[in-house]
C-alpha cells in the first residue's frame, strides 16, 4: 500500500488553497490518500514567533489520523513555505515549548515547496533559528528531504507591479530585493543542506496569483513529485 501524503500549508493560507492539489495527488498515476492539516488563515495570523505550538499539533493530529485510518506506519509530508519550516520542526526528537513531537518517526520523506529554510523575516526569525540549530539541514538520515525552489520572478525595486511585490519580499526575507525567486521567496533561501534541492525554472509561490504554474498545479506537480 502507497503512504499516504499530508501536506501542510503555507503562511496565512487555508487548507482550501491545496484541494486542486490534493485531486492530483490522489488521481492517477499517483492515487494517494491525501491529507490537508486543516490550519485556517485565522489561525496562522494568530501565531507570534517564536510560538508555532499550535500549528506543530495540528500537523501532529494530522499524521496521527492518516496513520490511524490507513494503517500505514510513515507518511510523505509536503510543506509549503511556512509548513516546510513547521514540518521540519515537528520532525524533531527535542522538547519543543514542552512537548515532544519526534515526528521523525512517522514520516518517510519531507518535500517543501518554496520554504525560506534561510530567513530574516522578523516574525519567523527566531523559530527559523531555532529549528535550523537544532535540526540543521536535511538533520534524519532515513527521511528523504527534498527542497524544492522556484525561478521565475526577478524582483526589481521599478518595475512591473509583480516585480516590484517580489522586490519588497524579496527584501524582508533576504536583505536584498534584486535577486530571482518565485515572486514570493528568493531562489537562494531555499536551499537545504544535504537534502535533494530542486530549482524550478517558471515555478511561482502560491495559487492566488499563479494557479497554472505554482508548485501545486497539474502540471507541476511531475515535476518534484516522484511517487
Amino acid at each position: 500500500m502507497s503512504r499516504p501524503v499530508v501536506i501542510v500549508g503555507g503562511w496565512l493560507s487555508s487548507p482550501a488553497d491545496y484541494a486542486g492539489m490534493a485531486r492530483t495527488l490522489a488521481a492517477p498515476p499517483y492515487n494517494r490518500i491525501v491529507y490537508i492539516t486543516d490550519i485556517s488563515r485565522r489561525e496562522w495570523a494568530s501565531l507570534r514567533d517564536p510560538h508555532f505550538t499550535p500549528a506543530l499539533d495540528l500537523v501532529a493530529r494530522t499524521i496521527a489520523l492518516a496513520l490511524s485510518e490507513t494503517g500505514a506506519d510513515r507518511v510523505d509530508l509536503i510543506g509549503h513555505s511556512a509548513g516546510g519550516r513547521v514540518a521540519r520542526a515537528y520532525l524533531g526528537h527535542l522538547p519543543y515549548a514542552g512537548v515532544t513531537y519526534d515526528g521523525q518517526r512517522y514520516v518517510a520523506s519531507l518535500t517543501s515547496l518554496g520554504t525560506a529554510h534561510d530567513t530574516y523575516e522578523i516574525w519567523v526569525k527566531e523559530f527559523a533559528g531555532y529549528v535550523n540549530q537544532s535540526y540543521p539541514g536535511a538533520f534524519y538520515d532515513h527521511i528523504a528531504y527534498r527542497s524544492v525552489a522556484g525561478e521565475s520572478v526577478h524582483g526589481k525595486r521599478f518595475g512591473s507591479p509583480e516585480q516590484m511585490l517580489a522586490y519588497r519580499s524579496y527584501e524582508t526575507s533576504f536583505g536584498t530585493g534584486e535577486q530571482i525567486g518565485d515572486g514570493i521567496i528568493p531562489t537562494i533561501c531555499c536551499y537545504l543542506d544535504g537534502a535533494d534541492n530542486l530549482v524550478l525554472k517558471g515555478a511561482r509561490h502560491a495559487p492566488y496569483n499563479a494557479p497554472g504554474i505554482w508548485y501545486g498545479a497539474r502540471n507541476v506537480i511531475p515535476l518534484w513529485f516522484e511517487g
